[in-house]
C-alpha cells in the first residue's frame, strides 16, 4: 500500500478536534502523526524496522519537550505522574514491536499499529489537551489554577484510568501477536511434521511394496492387512483386493515366534510352496509385520548338494567295498594257502605269522565293511529305512518303534532322516544322561515323521545350539523336512523331523 495512503485502521489526520494548544507541541504532534502514519504504510522487516526507529527516536525528542513544560509549571503530581509513565509505556511498546519485526512483520505492521494509533489518538486529546490547557490557564494567570479545587483530582484520576485502559489493551494486544505467533509456529511445526511423517510413509509404502520378499501386514485379528507385490506373486494372485480380510492361517498354519519358521505356504490353487517365515513383535495396535521367503529354490539347491554329496559317499562305499574290500579278501585267501603250504613243509614259525597275516587281513576287512556301510548305510530305493534305524537302535541299545507308509521315499530323503536319527541318538546317549532312549517312526500319505524321545535331564530354552543341532537342522532343511527340538510331555527331551511327502 502506498505510503501516502496508509490503511484506514491506523491512519491519523490532523484535525481542529486533535489541536491541544500549545503551538510547539501541535507542531511537533503533527510530525509524530505523519511518522506514525509511514510506519502504519510500511510493509517489509528491514523498512518498518527503519520506520519504526524514526518513531521511537522523535517520541523521545516530543516526550523531552513535554516533560520539560511540566516541570516548568507548577501542573499537579498525579497528572505529571501519569503523563510520565504513559510516555515511558508507549517507548516500551515500541521497543517491544521493534522485537517482532523479524518475527512477524505483518502483524506488527497490522495489529500494532492499530493498537498505536489508539494510543496516539487517546494521548494526544486526552492527557496531552489537559496539560496544554492548563499551562495555558497559568500563563493567562487565570485564578482558577489547575492544582486548586477537585477539578484537578478529577482530571488526574481520569488521565490514570485512561493510561490504564490503554495499558491493558497494549498488553493484550502483545499477548495476542505473542500467542497468535506461538500458535503459527505450531501450526508450521505440525505441517513439517505431517510432511515428514507422510514423505515418510510414502517411502515405506515404497519399500514396502517394492520389495523382493513377500510382505505382510497383519492386524490384531491375524487377518491380512496389507500385501506388497511380491506377496501377490507368492500367492498368485493378480490384486491385493483377493486378500486383504483374510485370515493368515488360510495360507500357513502358524505363526513363528523369536526365530524364522521354515513351513509350507498354501495358495489360493492349492498347491503348496515351501517357504520361511520371519516375523516382527506386534506393535501398541497388535499389528505384525511378516517377511516371507520363498525357499523352494534354495531347497532344490540344498537337495543338489545332498544329493552330490550321497551319491559321492555311495561311490566311495563301493570303492571301499568292491576295491579295498576285495583285494584285502585276496590277500586273506592268499595268507591262508601259504599258511597251509608253510605247515605242510615243516615250517611251523613262518606259517603262524601266515596265520597272523590272514588275521589281520580280515580285522582290516571288517573295518573297511563297516566304514562303507557307514558311507552307504541304505540299500538302493530308500525301503531300507525301517531296517536301517531299526539296527541302528539295537546297536546302542535303544527302543524302536516303526510303522505306517514308509515306502516310496526317495534315497536322499531316506538317508537325511537316517543321518538325522543317528545324531539324535547319539546327543541322547552323551548328553541326556537318560535312563530309556525311544526312536518312532510313522508314516501316513501326507508325511513322514521320526520321534527321538527320552527322559533324561531335558534341555534348557536358553541353551545354545551346537554343531549337533545344527547339522540336523541343515539336512531337514535339504529334504524339506521342519524339525523341532522341545521338552518331551514326559519329560526329557524330544527331537521331532516331519517331512512332508508334498514338501520335498
Amino acid at each position: 500500500m502506498p505510503a501516502s495512503d496508509p490503511p484506514a485502521a491506523a491512519a491519523l489526520r490532523w484535525s481542529d478536534a486533535l489541536e491541544t494548544g500549545l503551538d510547539d507541541v501541535d507542531h511537533q504532534h503533527r510530525t509524530l502523526l505523519d511518522i506514525f502514519n509511514r510506519v502504519a504504510a510500511t510493509r517489509g522487516a528491514d523498512a518498518l524496522r527503519a520506520a519504526l526507529d524514526e518513531l521511537a527516536a522523535y517520541t523521545r525528542y516530543h516526550f523531552g519537550t513535554e516533560a520539560q513544560l511540566m516541570r516548568s509549571w507548577p501542573l499537579p503530581e498525579g497528572h505529571r505522574d501519569v503523563h510520565l509513565h504513559a510516555h515511558r509505556r508507549f517507548d516500551e511498546f515500541v521497543q517491544r514491536a521493534l522485537q517482532l519485526v523479524d518475527v512477524d512483520p505483518q502483524a506488527v505492521g497490522d495489529e500494532l499499529a492499530g493498537f498505536l494509533a489508539q494510543w496516539l489518538r487517546h494521548h494526544i486529546m486526552g492527557i496531552d489537551a489537559r496539560m496544554a490547557r492548563a499551562i495555558l490557564a497559568l500563563q493567562r494567570g487565570d485564578a482558577a489554577r489547575p492544582d486548586d479545587g477537585g477539578d484537578a483530582t478529577i482530571d488526574a484520576t481520569i488521565d490514570a484510568a485512561l493510561d490504564n485502559v490503554l495499558d491493558g489493551l497494549g498488553e493484550r494486544t502483545f499477548a495476542l501477536i505473542e500467542a497468535n505467533l506461538r500458535l503459527r509456529d505450531e501450526i508450521a511445526r505440525r505441517e513439517r511434521v505431517d510432511a515428514a511423517l507422510r514423505d515418510r510413509e510414502a517411502r515405506y509404502r515404497d519399500l514396502f511394496m517394492h520389495a523382493p520378499d513377500a510382505l505382510f501386514e497383519i492386524d490384531s485379528q491375524q487377518r491380512i492387512a496389507l500385501a506388497n507385490d511380491a506377496a501377490l506373486s507368492l500367492l498368485g494372485v493378480t490384486h491385493a483386493d483377493a486378500l486383504i480380510g483374510q485370515a493368515f492361517a488360510h495360507y500357513i498354519d502358524a505363526l513363528p515366534g523369536p526365530l524364522p519358521l521354515e513351513t509350507l505356504l498354501r495358495r489360493p490353487d492349492g498347491t503348496l510352496r515351501p517357504v520361511e517365515v520371519v516375523a516382527a513383535p506386534p506393535d501398541a495396535n497388535g499389528r505384525r509385520h511378516l517377511i516371507v521367503r520363498d525357499i523352494g529354490e534354495r531347497r532344490r539347491l540344498q537337495r543338489r548338494a545332498a544329493d552330490a554329496s550321497r551319491l559321492e559317499q555311495e561311490r566311495l562305499g563301493r570303492e571301499l567295498h568292491d576295491g579295498a574290500g576285495q583285494r584285502l579278501v585276496a590277500i586273506g585267501l592268499f595268507a591262508n594257502t601259504l599258511h597251509k603250504r608253510l605247515l605242510h613243509d615243516g615250517r611251523r614259525a613262518d606259517a603262524e605269522l601266515a596265520a597272523e597275516l590272514g588275521t589281520q587281513t580280515r580285522h582290516a576287512l571288517d573295518e573297511i565293511r563297516a566304514l562303507a556301510h557307514g558311507l552307504v548305510p541304505l540299500p538302493p530305493g530308500g525301503g531300507g529305512l525301517q531296517g536301517a534305524v531299526a539296527a541302528l537302535c539295537a546297536d546302542l541299545g535303544c527302543v524302536c518303534d516303526t510303522g505306517g507308509a514308509l515306502d516310496a521315499i526317495d534315497d536322499g530323503v531316506a538317508l537325511q532322516l537316517y543321518r538325522i536319527a543317528q545324531e539324535a541318538l547319539s546327543n541322547a546317549l552323551r548328553h541326556a544322561d537318560a535312563s530309556r532312549i525311544a526312536l518312532e517312526l510313522r508314516g501316513d500319505a501326507d508325511a513322514l515323521t521320526l520321534y527321538v524321545r527320552d527322559d533324561g535331564r531335558g534341555i534348557a530354552p536358553d541353551a545354545p545350539e551346537g554343531l549337533g543341532l545344527s547339522t540336523m537342522r541343515y539336512r531337514a532343511g535339504a529334504i524339506g523336512a521342519a524339525l523341532s527340538v522341545a521338552a518331551a510331555a514326559a519329560g526329557g527331551t524330544e527331537v521331532a523331523c516331519r517331512w512332508p511327502r508334498l514338501g520335498g
